[in-house]
């Protein structure tokens, strides 16, 4: 694929001795090669220097060693901090394994030079699409084309255990210059956020090629890669040294960890464990040429019966039984595209393209890259263009977009995207034309004056009902209320959430029959007896709980289904709490735009400070970061040093029965904390280790806390409840045949999981990610706040505790200001999915919205087939 590491200027000698001299000299390979439309005017042309190399990622002019514009110099902030200057980039591109071999074992350069010709057309692309630069006019920021890129090309056939390893580094000079003749600096965020289109391109291309040559195929392509068919993978397995090596040292340094240490290292301790045995295995090229260790892999190869005739023969016949491919059709894309977003880049589109469309017959690599350029513009022909209709201003060339425009902004949805947006909003908003028709004479007993609002409109008359709360403002407290209102008058209702511990929170603590969203829109599509909603009449109450982590594509089905069924939606949740993963942000749009009820007195928690401190968090004020600093809930530290916080307090919390919920954003940190509690509990007796039963790659002994990771109807608890996704358990046995007997947490039955579901579904808990933990309330909180996790995240973490509520910020130095600068990033990062509809409308500068009457429908096209002949 394609991986880009920045360059820094202060290296610039270092790095163009690197690529200059070691590579492209000691290796025997041939030499760097200078490309690139900016190249040329700075007399650059044939083979790289190593002075030439220097000159430019130190931003001087190879022709004078003057600077090229304003000198590359290291900055220091106000707080001392030093930002290299940057010189460049590295661009490096790597051919699949089954290719390096193909090529290794027979000789035949015209492998390599389907390589070389793919790299061509990415870097081509990069320069198309990444050359642009930013600069200021009366006050406004402009996003301009320049004369292109200055690029070295680097090309290396072997690995440094000397295997076969076709891979080009691609070197980018950080430096541009418009067309008036200034010198700007690089606008690399196109380079680094579409890197994996680029490299994309790279292996679609590089197919291509391979298949107009040597009509060969491929097997199924996996994250933009595809091997070669008919290459053995035990082959490929031989010719993998180098990561073979690592394996082999990791796992002795790491034993050699445990024996001094008496425990797994942690995540971060894993990574440099890694990066020291990369370093140190990282023997030098040995200087041997391709045609001298040819030799050598042909015997590796024999010894598995393989040579260059079976090899050969084998890649024809998995060529000859492939299947036909699929045709790919402009609705293919745009559903893969709308599974995960509201809308899109030119550039997602190619992505996109690249990773579902085989070669097709005729292409080579060239006339393959230019129709997939042709396929973008189909495609996005049967987009909404969501860019202002501005015709007066300056557009670039680059991409035809207004100047004025960020290269990377999005530009574009799917009319059945917009045509889902539009009608949820207009439905909503056609709803609440009328007054409100709250129910009167509520049992007001423990609710605050919004509570009780909330709760009567909730029971009241309105179809549309959206009430919005932050964590901690009792929003399941007034649902029982509500609940317990309709029920005592007859009304039906029911309550579904879009996971199964929200609808599991939402059946016990709000009195009412619940499920998932899937499960409700699943059986309202396959009417049957045992439908969750089979019987339910006109008027029926529909509660949807954490209704802002629901996607688009289920809002719509609900609303659909709600409006033929003539019930009532009630939406209840927090616009800046988690969002779906995917296509979403439509509970943000409702609360923008229609009648909502707000609850703004929270509940949970004990410190009155710690409410303020909360709300302020939730709108991403870092100045209630003070706050929580002021009261000691912001801790610095190593992870390592975090992880000996964490099992203490878990141990602390346990000894005084009080519950803690403990967050962080990736799993492997998840992994990383429960494994650590658990050998802490281990030491302390807690746990039997004659109990040991193994649980997917970890182990659970008798009393460890789990969860299950599946839905599972048929297996029930002995209170008659179905298993559900993210439920935890306490094990009270394990058995010689895998099984694990287990306890509710909440104690609301037990059962015993078969030992096939604990081998693939069952997972230590005493950690969670935080869509885990959302909805959870505990009397104690932590969250490991880490590089991914973003402001929804923080204030999901930050909210589960009544008592207390902490933040141990990973950081490389133990100082405060260090963990406040990273908290201040985290505030800063949002990663969720805004609609089309809101794109559109900041698009347009404020303009009103144009939205369908709710009679009207928009064309759903489906688009031609894109066979990618045209």
């Amino acid at each position: 694929m394609m991986r880009v590491r920045t360059l820094f200027a202060r290296s610039a000698r270092a790095a163009a001795e690197y690529y200059g001299n070691y590579l492209a000299k000691d290796a025997h390979e041939i030499p760097g090669r200078w490309t690139g439309r900016q190249a040329p005017d700075l007399d650059l042309i044939g083979d790289v220097s190593v002075d030439d190399l220097s000159d430019v990622l130190a931003g001087l002019d190879p022709r004078t060693g003057q600077p090229l514009g304003r000198p590359l110099l290291d900055r220091i902030t106000t707080n001392g901090k030093t930002i290299p200057a940057v010189g460049g980039f590295d661009a490096t591109f790597s051919a699949p394994k089954s290719l390096s071999i193909w090529w290794g074992l027979t000789g035949d350069e015209r492998l390599a030079e389907c390589h070389d010709i793919a790299v061509r057309a990415a870097a081509s692309a990069i320069e198309h699409y990444g050359s642009t630069t930013r600069n200021r006019s009366n006050g406004r920021r402009m996003h301009v084309d320049t004369n292109g890129l200055t690029m070295a090309v680097f090309r290396q056939s072997t690995s440094r255990a000397d295997d076969p390893q076709l891979h080009s580094h691609v070197i980018i000079s950080s430096k541009v210059q418009t067309p008036d003749g200034r010198w700007y600096a690089l606008d690399a965020r196109v380079l680094k956020k579409h890197q994996r289109t680029f490299g994309g391109l790279y292996q679609s291309v590089l197919r291509a090629e391979l298949t107009k040559r040597f009509g060969i195929a491929f097997d199924d392509i996996d994250n933009g890669l595809a091997e070669i068919s008919g290459v053995p993978a035990e082959l490929i397995a031989q010719f993998s040294k180098r990561a073979a090596d690592i394996d082999i040292e990791m796992d002795q340094r790491i034993g050699a960890f445990i024996d001094e240490i008496g425990r797994e290292p942690t995540r971060f301790e894993r990574a440099a464990i890694e990066r020291e045995v990369s370093r140190d295995t990282r023997a030098p090229k040995t200087g041997r040429s391709p045609a001298e260790l040819r030799n050598r892999w042909i015997a590796e190869a024999a010894a598995l019966g393989v040579d260059v005739r079976s090899l050969t023969a084998s890649i024809a016949a998995a060529a000859r039984n492939a299947p036909t491919p699929h045709p790919v059709s402009v609705e293919s894309v745009l559903a893969e595209l709308a599974e995960r977003r509201s809308v899109w880049h030119r550039l997602d589109v190619l992505r996109t393209l690249c990773d579902l469309t085989p070669p097709q017959p005729g292409h080579d690599g060239a006339s393959w890259a230019a129709a997939l350029e042709q396929a973008v513009d189909t495609v996005l022909a049967d987009c909404i263009d969501l860019d202002p209709a501005d015709h007066a201003t300056h557009r670039r060339a680059s991409d035809g977009r207004s100047i004025w425009t960020e290269p990377i902004a999005v530009q574009a949805t799917s009319e059945h995207v917009l045509a889902q947006e539009e009608r949820i909003l207009t439905w909503a908003m056609g709803t609440q034309l009328d007054d409100p028709s709250p129910a009167v004479d509520l049992d007001s007993l423990g609710l605050d004056e919004t509570q009780l609002e909330a709760a009567s409109a909730v029971a009241g008359e309105d179809q549309l009902v959206v009430v919005v709360g932050p964590a901690g403002a009792g929003k399941t407290r007034m649902l029982d209320t509500a609940v317990f209102d309709l029920q005592r008058r007859g009304r039906p209702v029911l309550g579904v959430a879009p996971t199964t511990r929200g609808a599991e929170v939402l059946h016990l603590e709000a009195n009412l029959e619940a499920d998932t969203v899937a499960k409700l829109i699943h059986d309202l599509d396959h009417p049957g007896p045992e439908s969750i909603a089979a019987g339910l009449p006109t008027g029926t109450t529909l509660i949807v709980d954490e209704a802002g982590m629901l996607n688009t594509a289920d809002l719509h089905r609900l609303v659909d289904h709600v409006e033929r069924h003539q019930w009532r939606l009630v939406l209840v949740g927090d616009p800046h709490q988690l969002a779906p993963v995917g296509r979403g942000g439509m509970f943000t749009e409702l609360c923008n735009n229609v009648r909502t009820v707000e609850l703004d007195q929270l509940h949970r928690f004990t410190e009155p400070w710690e409410a303020n401190a909360s709300l302020a968090l939730r709108r991403g004020d870092t100045k209630s970061l003070n706050v929580y600093e002021a009261f000691d809930r912001i801790r610095p530290g190593r992870l390592d040093q975090h992880l000996d916080t964490i099992a203490d307090l878990w141990l602390d919390c346990d000894r005084r029965a009080e519950t803690l919920a403990i967050t962080t954003s990736r799993n492997d940190d998840v992994a990383t904390i429960n494994a650590r509690i658990q050998a802490t509990r281990a030491s302390a007796g807690q746990l039997d280790p004659n109990t040991i039963n193994p649980i997917g790659d970890e182990w659970a002994m008798v009393g460890d806390i789990v969860a299950t990771r599946h839905n599972d109807r048929r297996l029930r608890t002995s209170r008659g409840d179905h298993v559900r996704n993210r439920e935890r358990w306490t094990v009270t046995a394990t058995h010689p045949g895998g099984e694990l007997t287990v306890s509710r947490l909440e104690g609301h039955g037990s059962t015993t999981l078969p030992a096939a579901y604990v081998a693939e579904h069952v997972e230590l808990a005493y950690a969670t990610s935080e869509y885990g933990a959302q909805g959870i309330t505990a009397d104690r909180s932590l969250t490991l706040a880490t590089p991914a996790t973003t402001c929804r995240g923080l204030y999901v973490g930050m909210t589960r505790g009544r008592a207390e509520n902490l933040a141990l910020v990973v950081t490389d130095e133990p100082t405060l200001d260090a963990a406040r600068d990273a908290l201040d990033f985290t505030l800063a990062s949002d990663r969720a999915d805004v609609p089309a509809i809101r794109h559109r409308q900041e698009a347009r500068q404020g303009r009103a919205t144009e939205l369908l009457t709710p009679n009207a429908s928009l064309r759903l096209s489906t688009g031609p087939e894109l066979s990618i002949s045209f």
